[in-house]
């Protein structure tokens, strides 16, 4: 089945939008222009764009985007110069600070809390140094869920981010791209429907000088709520002390086992009863005595 998922992901006319998406690419390919090109979408569509940037400076992310040709507003926390706020008593921005407190900040003096915003966190490896892995992915939580959040959007290297973060928040995320280190480029999109349907889907695209996206070749599939692959496995593992896998010769031993319902539907069988000293056996009438 061929189905266009990264286009509809990243033109925001997936229906409804993924709240939380998560964009991962590599130490070989960059994942940000594909981040700019859902910016642009959304900046098209005249929404307020919140970025927390950790490498470059807000000047060439808007000369990049060409913020001028388009009526959304974007505002910026600069955590690439001195993400800690050492170098100053008053500190635009601290990313060892709660996630969510310094996203919301922004969204309550900018936009007045009248309406939804997009929330853009540029390199979520850099904001890991600073936080404890629990607090991270409570603050990734906390927004994706806010209601005046339409969409949280997240890049990440997941050749750097520590494994037990990156599956956790490709746990948490409504959508995730795999950015891949190919020619042409290509990647891989899982996409969570409210549903419990997950399709998954490899796609070749290319890159235009104005950051749109152009897919030029797809391959889908869907996948049913039941069914578990082995990243779902790798994330269960995890997470618990004790082991939830199954071995082959278990597995086997499972599929061969013959449960006694079953044996007795295929084979037929009889009820044995053996009465107790108390039964009544009497076969008078117990109701003899009523009018009926």
């Amino acid at each position: 089945m061929f189905k266009n998922i990264l286009g509809k992901v990243l033109k925001c006319s997936e229906t409804p939008i993924p709240r939380f998406l998560l964009l991962t690419d590599t130490s070989e390919v960059c994942g940000r222009g594909v981040l700019w090109s859902i910016m642009q979408s959304h900046l098209h569509n005249n929404a307020s764009i919140i970025y927390l940037s950790t490498e470059l400076s807000p000047e060439h992310i808007k000369s990049s985007l060409n913020v001028k040709e388009s009526n959304g507003k974007l505002h910026f926390h600069d955590a690439t110069v001195d993400p800690c706020g050492w170098d100053n008593d008053q500190p635009n921005v601290n990313v060892a600070q709660p996630l969510h407190n310094i996203m919301n900040s922004s969204y309550v003096k900018g936009s007045g809390g009248t309406q939804k915003v997009v929330m853009v966190i540029d390199r979520l490896e850099k904001i890991a140094l600073y936080q404890d892995p629990l607090q991270l992915i409570r603050s990734l939580h906390i927004l994706a869920s806010e209601e005046h959040v339409q969409q949280l959007i997240v890049l990440s290297g997941r050749d750097v981010l520590p494994e037990n973060i990156l599956s956790a928040v490709c746990h948490l995320a409504s959508a995730v791209v795999y950015v891949l280190p190919t020619t042409p480029s290509s990647c891989k999109v899982v996409l969570k429907k409210p549903s419990g349907k997950v399709l998954k889907s490899h796609e070749e695209f290319t890159l235009t000088p104005d950051l749109q996206v152009q897919v030029r070749k797809a391959q889908s599939q869907t996948t049913s709520p039941s069914t578990t692959d082995p990243e779902t496995d790798a994330i269960l593992a995890a997470q618990t002390t004790f082991n939830l896998a199954l071995t082959d010769d278990q597995r086997r031993a499972k599929n061969n086992l013959l449960l006694p319902h079953t044996r007795i539907q295929s084979t037929g069988g009889q009820i044995h009863y053996t009465p107790d000293d108390v039964d009544d056996w009497d076969d008078d009438d117990p109701d003899d005595d009523l009018d009926i």
